[in-house]
Formats: structure tokens, sequence, C-alpha cells
């Protein structure tokens, strides 16, 4: 999956691809097992109906836990960063792949 940021807000692709049934994998806040309201909040009957490829919640907790069984973190990277430097102006671009 790619996203593409908008606002650069904390969380903004963590909450909203929770908020569509697709949390990212092994979220400690907004995954299957996460401390946020699941689904956004809502229920999952209207989520079957938003989103009905979405992965269900036990395919949810077994790749979850197959995750963490294998001691790696939460599965999101940011794979190319680019932004104006503070002081020269100056483009600056990184690219990196990811460790998982």
């Amino acid at each position: 999956v790619q996203y593409s940021p908008v606002t650069g807000r904390t969380h903004q692709l963590r909450v909203h691809s929770a908020a569509i049934g697709h949390p990212i994998v092994a979220d400690p806040a907004y995954g299957v097992y996460g401390e946020a309201c699941a689904n956004g909040g809502f229920g999952e009957a209207y989520m079957d109906a938003l989103s009905p490829r979405r992965a269900t919640v036990a395919l949810q907790l077994d790749i979850h836990d197959a995750i963490r069984a294998k001691g790696q973190c939460m599965c999101l990277h940011a794979k190319e960063l680019s932004f104006s430097h503070p002081i020269t102006g100056k483009e600056m671009s990184f690219v990196a792949p990811p460790p998982f």
C-alpha cells in the first residue's frame, strides 16, 4: 500500500487506515490490539458494508501475532522523504528500503 500524507499530522496514516478497516500491521495504538477505537469506532456491520474486502478481525489478529512472534515492530515505513532545507532552501530527498 502506498500512502501520500497531506497534512503531516501525527498518526494521520495510522488513524485513517484503521478507520477504513485496514490498520497498519502491528500498530500498538490503532491496530487490532490497539488502545484506540477499532474501525474508527464504527461497528463491524457498518464496516463490512463500507469496506467488504477488508481484513477480518481474525486475519488481523493472526498477522499481528505472526509479526510480533518474529520480534518485528509496526510495519509502517517512509520509503522516501523530500523537503526543502529550512536554511538553504535546497530540495532534499532521502530514500531507504523498509527494514521488514
